[in-house]
């Protein structure tokens, strides 16, 4: 069973073997804080249900053109979180009714800058 490798290490005192599933180009960026904490997306929305698997597999291709979509389609909650406070006009837009949804695209999500350097 897997779970001995992880008490099989402790008590030896010695680091988990990490075998990394999830792999992006060495030349993109990816901000979990910016997802999970700022936009308030699940773990599963990208991971699958991890908490289902008795091993952890990739279940999306994460590609561009597949964050590009997510960023196209997923609204933005302007409600109560600071962080957005720097989009003022469509703040305004969204409060006087000028805009129903703010996408991520619309806040920059598209932008190449944001996720290559």
């Amino acid at each position: 069973m897997e779970i001995s490798k992880i008490l099989d290490a402790y008590k030896e005192g010695k680091p988990l073997a990490w075998v990394k599933i999830h792999n992006l180009p060495d030349h993109v960026y990816f901000n979990h804080a910016q997802h999970v904490k700022v936009g308030k997306v699940d773990c599963q929305s990208c991971h699958g249900k991890v908490e289902e698997m008795e091993q952890i597999k990739q279940v999306n291709t994460l590609s561009m053109g597949w964050c590009i979509d997510c960023h196209r389609k997923s609204e933005v909650d302007f409600g109560g979180n600071d962080y957005y406070d720097d989009f003022k006009k469509l703040h305004d837009d969204f409060k006087s009714g000028k805009k129903e949804k703010v996408f991520v695209s619309d806040i920059g999500g598209i932008d190449c800058q944001k996720c290559h350097y």
